[in-house]
């Protein structure tokens, strides 16, 4: 039990204990919503909360170390072994991260993935399956609007070659949150 004298300060982002660099937040910050009580950040969250390339980046930490991903969807079909911190950005915004550092990803089989601000649950066999369904249509040069547009028009089925089945599949993945991550992250070769 800690005494009045023996308090631990909390980081306001990630909630590790013993938190000792001070946050003075700017007047522009907007994600208090994602913040645990306190002003003091551990040191990798304070130097997370100061450098841009932490909003800017899909990145990974493991064992302490920093990595931006450069390939998204190829990056989820097979992941290290955890424990690590996952953040995948499209929009870039300021404060997604921080949601990233709350959320240790302890199973690669399922876990929650953080998207810019989103929380998404990934199931590994689901992954897979998407995966292999949006690299067939990549094959055949399906643009991504097509992908992500639901059911495609007729025109679609005749210039790329869509069968009745795909298209329907395409309808009811629209909103499919890990589609979309897999559609918008792809990288033509």
């Amino acid at each position: 039990m800690l005494t009045a004298t023996e308090t631990k300060t909390v980081c306001v982002f990630c909630g590790n204990e013993n938190a000792e660099t001070p946050i003075v937040f700017p007047s522009t910050f907007t994600a208090y919503q994602f913040l645990q009580a306190g002003n003091k950040a551990c040191s990798r969250c304070a130097e997370m909360f100061k450098d841009p390339k932490y909003r800017r980046n899909s990145w990974i930490i493991r064992k302490g170390k920093f990595k931006t991903i450069k390939d998204v969807p190829d990056f989820l079909l097979n992941p290290p072994f955890p424990p690590f911190f996952l953040y995948l950005t499209k929009l870039k915004r300021k404060h997604g991260w921080v949601r990233a550092v709350q959320n240790p990803v302890l199973s690669t089989k399922r876990f929650i993935l953080i998207v810019d601000e989103d929380k998404i649950m990934f199931d590994d066999k689901v992954y897979a399956d998407l995966y292999a369904f949006a690299r067939n249509l990549y094959a055949r040069r399906i643009p991504k609007g097509v992908m992500l547009g639901g059911m495609p028009q007729p025109s679609a089925h005749r210039k790329y070659g869509l069968t009745w089945k795909e298209s329907f599949r395409l309808r009811e993945l629209q909103h499919d949150p890990l589609w979309r991550i897999i559609v918008s992250f792809w990288r033509r070769n």
